[in-house]
């Protein structure tokens, strides 16, 4: 498939995906209270940076696997030992953290189905080796819709958060094994099973893990300091209002899918220029995409919050402002990071996270507490800059390697 006709593959199921997530924030605050979305939220933060570091972003390993140094067995051997280690640490931390009920069953059910996920991901690896995104779509599209479906009708019969995080992790299950087991093994990869090979695989993908633990901890530490500082119901309201996020960053994820590939063979077969255009052409789309944000966010936030979520979540359209303007950051970050790693730089990112997540730390110590929930979007706002800074100095590196730099 070709590059737009594989963008335009992945959009569609992104979007899919996303309008899901959408909708699970949606019926939470309809169907329930802003409380009961806040204590989503707070789960949701604590397993994330669990599963991101488990994930060890190790579909794109298997994309930028352009020689085929290792066998598929390998890779789905290593996710497969990760997502159960994942496992067990969010139920540690269910226990370790204390809070109060229902947020430790909920911790345990969202990492199984973010464990789901996890399984789902590495068969996708396969898919996006084989440039068929359209297969990817067809399985996010399928997660998405179904696992929403499930928690709204569960939720609506029971009021029950337990009950409707359960029934979304069966959708997800149901679709892991009925739909991307079999086709992403249709045209089966050579199977590999050696404990160097996994090894090897590992120890290239743990700095990714890190990468992805740091950043997902960048996006919840303001969370974090406003639940201790303002509450369950607080935190439910910036989780709503910062999900509009994701209208860009699907896009963005979208877009850095599909590139992904392309730019692997680009920057292995030593092809300068292609790389470069095709750097500079995905982030004009990310200023493009966060400029739009913030231009929603002014001229009809008011009547969205109105309609997405409850009246009362219309008086904090200067909040989605906020939030948007840190968009135009985030999501030129999310793609220089896909162009990064497509050029197999992996270790150099982790230390930069590190600054970003100690950014993100810091300006949610000082501004929450004195602007509120808008502090916590400077805070993501300051940490995002940094980011982008630190990976335009690793890009350049990179091409210097390449004999691009000038």
């Amino acid at each position: 498939m070709s590059l737009r006709a594989n963008f335009a593959a992945t959009l569609a199921g992104n979007v899919a995906f996303a309008a899901s997530q959408w909708l699970i924030l949606s019926l939470l605050a309809k169907l329930g209270d802003s409380v009961m979305l806040g204590q989503y939220a707070l789960a949701l933060a604590v397993v994330t940076p669990i599963a991101m570091f488990s994930h060890l972003n190790l579909r794109s390993v298997l994309v930028g696997d352009v020689e085929r140094h290792h066998p598929f067995g390998n890779y789905f051997a290593v996710r497969l030992a990760t997502t159960l280690l994942g496992l067990g640490a969010a139920a540690a931390a269910a226990v370790i953290f204390g809070y109060a009920r229902p947020v430790p069953a909920a911790i345990g059910l969202l990492s199984v189905a973010l464990g789901a996920d996890q399984i789902s991901d590495i068969y996708y690896g396969l898919m996006q080796r084989r440039e068929r995104m359209d297969q990817i779509a067809r399985s996010m599209a399928a997660r998405g819709v179904l696992s929403a479906a499930a928690l709204g009708a569960t939720l609506w019969l029971t009021h029950s958060l337990v009950a409707a995080l359960a029934a979304l992790a069966a959708g997800r299950l149901i679709v892991l094994v009925l739909y991307d087991h079999p086709v992403s093994l249709a045209r089966r990869e050579p199977p590999g099973k050696d404990w160097d090979g996994e090894y090897r695989i590992l120890r290239q993908a743990l700095p990714l893990g890190l990468v992805l633990m740091l950043s997902s901890l960048t996006v919840n530490l303001p969370r974090y300091a406003i639940e201790a500082r303002f509450g369950a119901a607080q935190l439910g309201v910036f989780a709503a209002v910062a999900s509009f996020l994701t209208v860009g960053s699907t896009a963005a994820n979208a877009l850095g899918q599909s590139a992904m590939p392309r730019l692997a063979r680009y920057y292995s077969a030593n092809e300068v220029r292609r790389f470069r255009r095709l750097a500079w052409q995905l982030m004009a789309v990310a200023g493009a995409l966060g400029v739009s944000g913030v231009l929603m966010a002014l001229a009809v936030g008011k009547l969205v919050l109105r309609l997405v979520y409850r009246p009362e979540y219309a008086a904090y359209d200067g909040l989605l402002v906020w939030i948007m303007c840190t968009g135009v950051l985030s999501y030129a970050a999310v793609l220089l990071g896909y162009v990064i790693t497509s050029a197999r730089v992996y270790a150099a990112q982790a230390p930069l996270l590190i600054l970003v997540g100690a950014s993100s730390a810091v300006g949610s110590w000082f501004l929450v507490p004195r602007f509120g929930l808008n502090g916590a979007a400077m805070a993501l706002a300051g940490a995002w800059l940094v980011q982008l800074a630190g990976e335009t100095v690793i890009l350049r590196r990179a091409l210097v390697r390449m004999g691009a730099a000038e």
